[in-house]
């Protein structure tokens, strides 16, 4: 169903459960949720160990040598049922998974090939284990909505509801969730709009924007609105938004969204077009441009994105996209920041070339607590990168560009 319909694992879940019962005695419908996710991250290697033992083969039977594989990891006794199976069709299946893991360490992590050599050609192969090691992991990062409640107070109610989690040192309003007792979408701060799942990395994208009060700010790509909801935030809902999308639906659920979340929605105007080739009447103070992308870098938050990338076509193809969108955004303000969630330089170093190359924009530090870009590109320093195995967070691009 994910590569069929294209669609993320969460959306994939849920139609499946309105057909079967997706929770037992035994397991709930969140458990059953983390066996899917991990078996959808494993999916490349499943698929590929199986290959290697068979010609033709099943769902049913890569499920049977995920469950089989997951469960001798984990040190597990295995069910007599699934033991006779893969006695049966997949003999000798743990001698070729250690060849797998041994030979090609990118089917080992779960991943296609073309990804592990992309980001070779920027960072060298331990780090790009690391890398893709550290995606097969969520790191849940919850954002305290000041325009709701206090920092405090919002601590303190996650304290009692038996929520373990560490507060970010730069940025006091984000907190890491180590442990929690209930889903995250449970908690009464989820719940009552006092507090938003936010990854870090798409929070530094709006602090490398630098809103402030009395601002007239351009969002080039703006629903679902998180990020829209993050500026009215930190200007206590005294800046004007422009919030540009084309779609009719998101922007309807970005208006509900942000009403939620206490914006100020008067001083938000939504606007149904096509950013790279809007013509806007005033320039605005600054501009953000998270641009749509290949997704690469959201991996931990939806791994069916794996399965999804089948080549390196789309980065490249989404490239021309973020560059349009990139440019004429560089007519309208001053000060811009672009960011993609993306680990491909195409999505990022190399669309920022191709904006430095109209001659109007220079780099300028985005000065946020994150890591650097790729040194293959001079101005590598210069522009902001998050990597998940050192930021904590999803694989973010992100640049701040100024009027010369």
């Amino acid at each position: 169903m994910l590569e069929r319909k294209r669609i993320s694992l969460d959306r994939a879940f849920t139609l499946t459960c309105r057909r079967v019962k997706c929770s037992t005695k035994e397991l709930t419908r969140e458990d059953m949720f983390n066996i899917a996710h991990s078996f959808v991250s494993n999916y490349i290697f499943v698929k590929r160990v199986v290959e290697r033992i068979r010609k033709s083969y099943s769902h049913r039977m890569l499920a049977r040598a995920f469950l089989y594989l997951k469960a001798r990891e984990l040190g597990l006794n295995v069910d007599s049922k699934l033991k006779k199976a893969i006695r049966r069709d997949l003999r000798g299946i743990e001698r070729v998974a250690q060849e797998v893991e041994q030979e090609e360490p990118w089917h080992a992590l779960g991943y296609p090939k073309w990804f592990w050599d992309a980001l070779a050609e920027v960072l060298p192969e331990e780090e790009v284990r690391n890398v893709l090691s550290a995606m097969n992991r969520r790191v849940v990062w919850l954002r305290v909505n000041t325009l709701k409640i206090d920092i405090d107070r919002a601590l303190k109610k996650l304290e009692d509801e038996g929520v373990r989690f560490e507060v970010d040192k730069r940025i006091p309003f984000l907190v890491k969730v180590v442990k929690s007792p209930k889903p995250v979408r449970n908690i009464s701060l989820f719940r009552e709009g006092k507090a938003v799942i936010q990854d870090r990395a798409s929070v530094l994208t709006v602090l490398a924007l630098r809103p402030e009060p009395g601002m007239i700010i351009y969002d080039f790509a703006a629903a679902p609105g998180i990020k829209t909801s993050l500026i009215m935030q930190l200007t206590e809902n005294k800046a004007r938004v422009i919030a540009m999308d084309r779609s009719p639906r998101r922007l309807n659920n970005m208006r509900v969204l942000l009403k939620k979340y206490g914006v100020d929605i008067d001083r938000v105007e939504l606007m149904l077009t096509d950013s790279r080739f809007i013509k806007l009447s005033r320039k605005c103070d600054a501009a953000l441009v998270d641009a749509p992308c290949s997704s690469s870098g959201a991996i931990p938050k939806d791994p069916a994105i794996k399965l999804l990338l089948k080549s390196r076509s789309i980065p490249t193809k989404m490239s021309s996209i973020q560059s349009a969108m990139l440019v004429n955004a560089l007519k309208f303000s001053d000060v811009v920041t672009y960011a993609t969630c993306s680990l491909f330089p195409e999505e990022g170093e190399e669309v920022i070339s191709k904006a430095l190359d109209v001659g109007t924009h220079s780099l300028a530090d985005p000065r946020i607590p994150a890591s650097r870009g790729y040194k293959k590109y001079s101005y590598w320093n210069l522009v902001s990168r998050t990597y998940p195995h050192i930021d904590m967070c999803e694989g973010f691009f992100i640049a701040r560009l100024e009027r010369a």
